[in-house]
Parts: structure tokens; sequence; C-alpha cells
């Protein structure tokens, strides 16, 4: 078997110098290709196991008693968009600059550097305030549905019962959108591993199909697809 091997390999060299394709040649270059595949994958799946969710936010950063902070205006825009960054993955390095490399994927290929989620110049025209949007909205439809709550169920017995409709501004809109968001990631993201996370969101993947071919509609936010993997 091993002479045959290397007769079949030998014989992929002769063509591949001369230019040649043959239909054996083919096969064997595309069993190396899905064997590479595997390999790969069979890394990801190792490193991400190996990875910890939030090894560099503390948990005490946010406690019920910190978060409601937010949502009660007691915060910087700066420092609700900064604990939020460090959540999403985004490191401060020694010169000052945020890098994305340990981002969710989804954040670091849209956002490169960390996205303001709140509106930090209180400037709400078309062509500043759209992006500042479109990141927030990102990350609330990230939030899967039983999770949508979170304001409700955490912080009411703190006495946070939500802002009135006539006072109702973007900022306070965006922080507690940005608050909601970081109560999910405290319950269901900080301290698991990317792997188990991963698996998490394949789970929940398999049942909204399973859902659907039951004539089931999707939620509008929430689903796996929206997720920040």
């Amino acid at each position: 078997q091993e002479s045959t091997m290397a007769t079949v390999m030998m014989a992929a060299a002769v063509c591949a110098l001369v230019g040649f394709s043959c239909p054996a040649c083919g096969r064997m270059a595309a069993a190396r290709a899905r064997a590479s595949s595997v390999v790969a994958c069979a890394a990801v799946a190792a490193s991400d196991d190996a990875r910890v969710i939030g090894e560099h936010v503390r948990l005490d950063e946010l406690s019920n008693e910190q978060l409601v902070r937010i949502v009660r205006l007691e915060t910087t825009d700066e420092e609700t968009n900064e604990l939020a960054w460090r959540c999403l993955g985004y490191r401060r390095g020694a010169s000052g600059a945020w890098d994305a490399s340990d981002a969710f994927q989804k954040f670091r290929l849209k956002y490169p550097q960390p996205p303001d989620l709140i509106g930090v110049t209180r400037t709400y025209s078309k062509e500043i305030d759209e992006p500042v949007l479109r990141a927030n909205q990102a990350l609330h439809r990230s939030i899967p549905m039983a999770y949508k709550q979170g304001l409700k169920t955490q912080l009411k017995p703190l006495g946070f019962t939500g802002f009135k409709l006539a006072n109702l501004t973007p900022n306070m809109t965006r922080r507690a959108q940005v608050t909601n968001w970081l109560l999910y990631y405290r319950e269901a993201l900080h301290g698991r591993t990317f792997g188990d996370v991963r698996r998490a969101k394949d789970e929940a993947r398999q049942l909204e199909e399973a859902a659907a071919a039951q004539g089931v509609r999707a939620a509008p936010t929430g689903t796996s697809g929206q997720h920040v993997l």
C-alpha cells in the first residue's frame, strides 16, 4: 500500500511538472484539501476550547450595582463605551490604541476599531449618528430572546423601573440597550470558553431550523445568526 501511494505521489509530481492534469491527481488533491480542512477545523476547535471569554473583565465591574449606574446616567458615555468594548474583546495597548485581535468575530470583522455605541458627541444628524445607531442595533440584536428582559429582571430590585417616554433621549435608549447586552454577556458569555459558546450557538441554530421546518416564525432579533460570534 505504501508503495502504491508512493507511486501515485510520484505520478502527481510528474503531472505537476509537465503541466498535465489527470483524474487520479485531481482526486488526490481533493483528498489532501479535505484532510487539511479537517486538521484546520480541529485546530480551531482546540483553540476555542482553550480561550476563555472575559479574562480581562472582572465580574465586579458587571454587578447589578455597577450596571444600574449606566442607566441612571451616573457613568460617562466614554466609560460606558469602554466597558462594552472590553466585554466585546477589544484590548487597549500600551500606546492607548485599541486592538481587535481578540474581539468577537462579528464585531472584529465589521469594526476593526471599537465603535461608538452611545453617541459621545450627542450630535444626532444622520451623517454623524447613523454609524452609532447601527453599531448599537447590532449589539442589541445579538441578545437572545431569553435575555431581552434583563433590565427588568436584574435591575428592577435596585429601583430601576425604566425611563419615562416623555423624557426619553437617544442617549438613554442606547445606555439601556448596552446595559441589557452587558447583563446578557455576564450571564451567558463571561467565563465560558469560545468553544462552549460556539456549540451553544450551533444548538440554537438547529432548534431554529427545526422550528422553521414546522412553520414557526423566527424572532426578529436574538437569533443565532445575529450572535456576536
